[in-house]
């Protein structure tokens, strides 16, 4: 397995083919404002301005030989949207990980929203060590919780908007 970094350029050829892939095999667990979000991305986002300028945002592609097998996407440390798709004849193999992983260490912060009910994508944010700080009702009703990875000098936010008490 591969892992690029898109440049701007690549994500200008590469934008629709990513948002059919994330359609096609995000088996209808992709928020409708994250699928957005990817749509509105503007290249200029992905440029990367040196060691100690994050980029706002990242996509990651994962190809077996010229194949994609998965991608993700953040913007915004994952504020703005989150997401990774991995192709159903590749996952369990550490793909998804690896992807998250690049994500990481590309935007040095990262925050996604995990439906409960998705225990594959839990099961990678745990594994990468990634914090989760709070549960809220996703986009489409279900108990969500928010993971962070913080950084050394970054605090995780306690609350989402839509907060569950306990």
């Amino acid at each position: 397995m591969e892992l690029e970094l898109l440049t701007p350029e690549a994500w200008v050829l590469e934008q629709k083919r990513l948002i059919g892939y994330a359609i096609r095999f995000g088996d209808k667990r992709l928020a409708v404002s994250t699928i957005h979000a990817l749509r509105k991305l503007d290249a200029a986002e992905l440029i990367d301005e040196g060691p100690n300028q994050p980029c706002h945002a990242v996509v990651v592609v994962a190809k077996q030989g010229s194949r994609i097998s998965g991608f993700g996407f953040a913007s915004g440390n994952g504020e703005d949207g989150c997401m990774v798709v991995v192709h159903p004849e590749a996952r369990s193999l550490g793909i998804g990980s690896a992807i998250v992983q690049a994500m990481i260490d590309r935007i040095g912060h990262l925050t996604c929203n995990v439906a409960t009910d998705n225990t594959a994508s839990m099961a990678i944010c745990f594994r990468l060590g990634m914090t989760a700080v709070s549960m809220h009702r996703g986009p489409t009703g279900k108990p969500t919780l928010r993971f962070e990875r913080r950084t050394s000098n970054g605090t995780a936010r306690p609350r989402h908007s839509d907060f569950v008490p306990q």
